[in-house]
């Protein structure tokens, strides 16, 4: 992530998910994980609701962002790491929004198991996955993984309660205006009561 994309994605709010995801929020301690976080965006709506905020991010400029952002508040930590290296503490809420997609594929399901074991049981996860029909998908496909409803069911379903599922496939523009072939799954779960 370059310090371009962190200057332009810094004036946008946060996903309209995470308001989505906290209508379905139990009652449980207000501790976030926000993986790849970027400027900061979810992160300072969560603050906002009174969460504390455990934040990474591989990127240096996304480091400085978020520590000049958030230098006042002590509910927010960020660690300078990435999805295969981030130890993953306790929390109720994580969001890993259009920023899972980008581990390294040899990690990506080691990390999904440190997720689920860090989430709380009733706690929400919220995720973008690629689809199958994704131009990176496609074009790049050592480097990510794409998925279909089945293979999210596989993924998840043994865990979690699906509350949300919205797919989307279509062209929309990066932030840096670049028309992309998007296919992509959002998800809000719910890591069920055993």
């Amino acid at each position: 992530m370059n310090e371009k994309f962190i200057q332009l994605s810094k004036e946008l709010k946060h996903r309209p998910i995470l308001e989505k995801a906290l209508g379905y929020f139990p009652n449980l301690p207000l501790v976030a994980i926000d993986c790849g976080c970027g400027a900061g965006n979810e992160s300072a709506y969560l603050l906002s609701k009174g969460f504390n905020v455990h934040a990474f991010d591989i990127s240096i400029d996304a480091q400085k962002v978020c520590n000049e952002r958030f230098k006042d508040d002590s509910k927010f930590i960020f660690y300078h790491e990435s999805f295969e290296d981030f130890n993953f503490p306790s929390a109720s809420l994580i969001i890993a929004s259009s920023s899972l997609f980008f581990c390294n594929p040899s990690y990506f399901y080691s990390v999904i198991k440190r997720m689920i074991n860090a989430l709380s049981e009733g706690g929400i996860l919220v995720v973008d996955l690629l689809g199958i029909y994704d131009e990176w998908v496609i074009r790049e496909p050592t480097k990510f993984i794409g998925f279909t409803y089945q293979d999210i069911a596989d993924l998840f379903l043994c865990d979690f309660n699906l509350l949300f599922h919205k797919e989307i496939n279509e062209n929309l523009p990066l932030l840096e205006g670049y028309i992309k072939i998007w296919h992509l799954h959002m998800l809000i779960l719910q890591k069920s009561d055993f």
